[in-house]
């Protein structure tokens, strides 16, 4: 079985604030430091009071999930429910949570969730309940994890990096890729000198922040429609075996309708045979702009 080694390193939650017990040092976390290097603006146009709200919610999430992990305390929110359904899902085997790692000079963290593959590799997660999912921003923060991890331990390899977005009924599992410890350790001397960390990510800001939103909406709506259209086919079958007409149960107004008899226009036919008339009444009209999707 994996054995991960405890640093000397104590997380103060109400000041967060991460202390070298041997020493007395104080680390700094990363989200201020390191990962608001790679992106500066990230929480630039959001209002203060939603940020710590969304903070808030997000502890609550967390403290739910280590005390189901740890304590076997049943869940009651629907993330922590949630969570529990993906580690199942995916065959999670849990080690550890919010463990603390660190450079051991200057930075310190929490890792959410750290799973056990095999002896001595581990795949790490990080909670999110965010209303996006930002994959390149979860990147750079697992790194940095999977990074002071295997220095503090190692013996440990981390394998995999994980996402787990959960936020109401979403509950999705998101491979992140893993940023190469030199260009975490860049990062480091970018921050330690007050230097511009240059970095270009493959997409714009605004695709890494909604890619995963969209797709998610994308999958959801076709599962409801999918739902809806077999449910109706369902009623639609019962009110024509007993020769309902119509339900109005006050939420709804279901009506049954016949098979009737309808006349369509066959442009295409009527192109062949009559074009020098069908491009006399041809109308041409302008579209607006639209985005096209392809959930792959």
């Amino acid at each position: 079985m994996t054995k991960l080694n405890t640093i000397p390193v104590l997380f103060n939650q109400e000041q967060h604030t991460y202390t070298n017990t041997l020493t007395g040092e104080v680390y700094q976390g990363i989200t201020g430091t390191l990962i608001h290097r790679v992106f500066p603006d990230k929480y630039a146009n959001v209002p203060k009071a939603v940020l710590e709200k969304a903070a808030e919610h997000g502890s609550l999430v967390h403290e739910e999930i280590e005390l189901t992990e740890t304590l076997g305390i049943t869940p009651n929110s629907t993330e922590a429910k949630n969570y529990l359904r993906l580690k199942k899902e995916n065959g999670l085997n849990f080690l550890a949570s919010e463990h603390t790692v660190s450079d051991m000079a200057h930075y310190a963290t929490n890792i959410d969730a750290i799973y056990e593959v095999e002896d001595n590799v581990v795949d790490i997660a990080d909670y999110k309940t965010t209303s996006k999912f930002d994959k390149e921003s979860v990147s750079w923060q697992l790194s940095i994890c999977a990074y002071f991890l295997e220095e503090n331990n190692p013996h440990i390899k981390v394998r995999k990096l994980y996402g787990m977005w959960l936020r109401g009924e979403i509950a999705q599992l998101i491979e992140v890729e893993r940023h190469g410890n030199e260009e975490v350790k860049a990062l480091i001397r970018a921050d330690l000198e007050d230097k511009a960390f240059e970095y270009s990510p493959a997409f714009p800001d605004y695709i890494n922040e909604n890619e995963i939103v969209l797709c998610s909406l994308a999958k959801r709506i076709k599962a409801l429609t999918d739902e809806y259209e077999t449910i109706k086919g369902e009623v639609l079958q019962k009110m024509k075996e007993n020769g309902d007409k119509s339900f109005d149960t006050g939420n709804i107004l279901i009506t049954f309708v016949g098979p009737s008899e309808r006349s369509t226009f066959d442009s295409k036919k009527f192109k062949s045979e009559h074009a020098d008339l069908y491009d006399k009444y041809l109308k041409t009209s302008t579209t607006s702009e639209s985005l096209k999707l392809t959930v792959r």
